[in-house]
């Protein structure tokens, strides 16, 4: 219990370390103005908790299979992570959402742990520095947001607009925000990996 405490604090600090790039990243997807701290409550009280749980079972499972640890940490988030990505949102641009949405995230969040953690777990070793972790966790995390992010984005134009995924892959607009969100994963995460070598 104490590990998976301290593995939502960590998740915490890179949540409000990078926080004003994620509202800038929201901005640019939906051309409003979004204030720069707000709906951060949300990732507070619930991301730091699914995020730290998605750390906390991969590093339970890891030892008896590496792969099952990620799908299974993978699965967990991606059920957790909706009511969050909804809440924080809608706190965001400040509207009422469009009912449903969970496969969009789950897929999300599956195929993200999966690249994220994969990577992540290829690229350490026993004798990885703390440094090397941080950075390492933050390059491993880029690449998987990068790969999953038109995710994020048909997440938000459905929630918003009613606009289906394949219209949104129509409009070829999938990218937008991504730089923000690239600047985001990568400073959150350099915080997160770092505070979390200390734990593993």
């Amino acid at each position: 219990m104490k590990d998976l405490v301290l593995r939502c604090l960590a998740c915490n600090a890179g949540i409000v370390s990078s926080y004003p790039l994620e509202t800038l990243k929201v901005s640019q997807q939906t051309n409003k103005d979004v204030k720069m701290m707000a709906g951060i409550q949300a990732p507070i009280i619930f991301s730091s908790f699914t995020n730290g749980l998605r750390f906390h079972i991969y590093s339970l499972f890891k030892r008896y299979s590496v792969i099952f640890a990620i799908i299974l940490a993978g699965s967990v988030s991606g059920i957790l992570e909706f009511p969050y990505q909804s809440t924080k949102l809608k706190l965001q641009v400040n509207t009422t959402l469009v009912p449903g949405g969970q496969s969009i995230i789950f897929f999300k969040e599956l195929f993200g742990t999966f690249i994220h953690f994969s990577i992540f777990n290829f690229l350490t070793s026993q004798n990885s520095s703390d440094l090397q972790i941080s950075l390492y966790g933050a390059l491993s995390a880029v690449i998987g947001m990068t790969i999953v992010y038109p995710y994020d984005t048909i997440f938000v134009n459905y929630k918003i607009n009613n606009i289906q995924p394949i219209q949104t892959l129509k409009q070829k607009k999938i990218w937008k925000g991504y730089f923000f969100n690239l600047l985001r994963t990568f400073v959150g995460y350099s915080v997160t990996m770092f505070l979390q070598s200390k734990i593993w």
